[in-house]
């Protein structure tokens, strides 16, 4: 175990303190430093992260055909999946998970959770020098962790970057961007489609996002609030450039079940309605139409009468 600690601690944690220290010595501000890190890293995932917004679109282009593949398929999930894969080969696609990029952020993501622990609890200041690289410049004073940014609106708004969040400013910044990253994700024209299948993947996609948003403000509630400003930044940027992909998504619609309209569509069916239905009959006149027509029958009948 202690291997693997060690493996990981030299892979992931100590190049990404040695990153903030030597970001720390350039802006003198530990929180700014987290920023661009954050970027820098997004940037490094971002061919990565723009495969992932194209091969979803280019997906979603397809979905009349998915529709048919399970049509045709429906009782056969093996020919459904390799008619599915076979139709992704013809379109040039590779189904990748949507967590791709998350899982690949995860490493990073505990790396700089150990990171933020080595300087705030490494109150030595030679000891945080036996871990900066030798090409970069060694550090004279302990480093400043706290977050004073909104100590302008509040003088109680004071973070410790190394600590959980007191004001929970971040939290909920957090939590509400990953609802809004998440919706802007998904198409928005899913509401026209009429297939149960992505009629339900329509309901999903509304409701995951709410659990992410619960999830993200529970792990940046408990954790140090630099890992809170990491998420911020990191989900900022994300919308910035899957706004460039697929625009703003399904971020202003709700979803809709096929076979219940709208108010529009049944606005429209009622009009159609009465275009189409010829006016109807009070009960009075419809008695009287009924005896004028049966007195015509008679008169056209004289013998059947008798």
């Amino acid at each position: 175990m202690n291997l693997i600690m060690d493996l990981f601690n030299h892979l992931f944690t100590y190049p990404i303190f040695n990153a903030l220290m030597f970001l720390y010595h350039l802006f003198g501000d530990f929180g700014l430093s987290i920023i661009v890190l954050t970027v820098t890293i997004s940037l490094m995932l971002l061919p990565l992260t723009l495969r992932q917004l194209k091969s979803a679109r280019a997906t979603f282009a397809l979905r009349s055909e998915l529709a048919e593949i399970r049509r045709q398929h429906a009782y056969d999930l093996r020919a459904q999946r390799e008619a599915t894969q076979e139709l992704y080969k013809q379109h040039g696609l590779t189904h990748r998970s949507p967590l791709l990029p998350l899982l690949v952020q995860l490493p990073i993501f505990i790396g700089l959770y150990l990171a933020l622990n080595i300087v705030l609890h490494q109150t030595k200041l030679a000891d945080l020098n036996a871990i900066i690289y030798p090409f970069l410049p060694r550090l004279t004073s302990i480093p400043n962790i706290n977050l004073n940014w909104f100590t302008a609106l509040n003088p109680a708004w004071h973070i410790s970057l190394g600590l959980p969040d007191p004001s929970h400013i971040l939290p909920f910044l957090a939590g509400a961007m990953t609802f809004v990253q998440m919706r802007m994700s998904q198409p928005h024209t899913i509401s026209e489609i009429q297939d149960a299948m992505f009629q339900m993947n329509q309901i999903m996609q509304f409701i995951l996002p709410l659990i992410m948003v619960g999830i993200s403000i529970f792990i940046a509630w408990q954790l140090a609030a630099g890992l809170a400003l990491y998420r911020v930044t990191s989900l900022l940027f994300n919308m910035i450039s899957q706004f460039f992909v697929t625009g703003w998504g399904s971020l202003f619609t709700t979803p809709r079940l096929a076979g219940i309209p709208d108010d529009s569509d049944a606005r429209s069916t009622t009009q159609r309605q009465q275009v189409q239905s010829p006016p109807r009959l009070s009960s009075s006149k419809a008695s009287a139409h009924g005896k004028r027509a049966s007195a015509r029958r008679r008169r056209k009948n004289p013998k059947k009468n008798r």
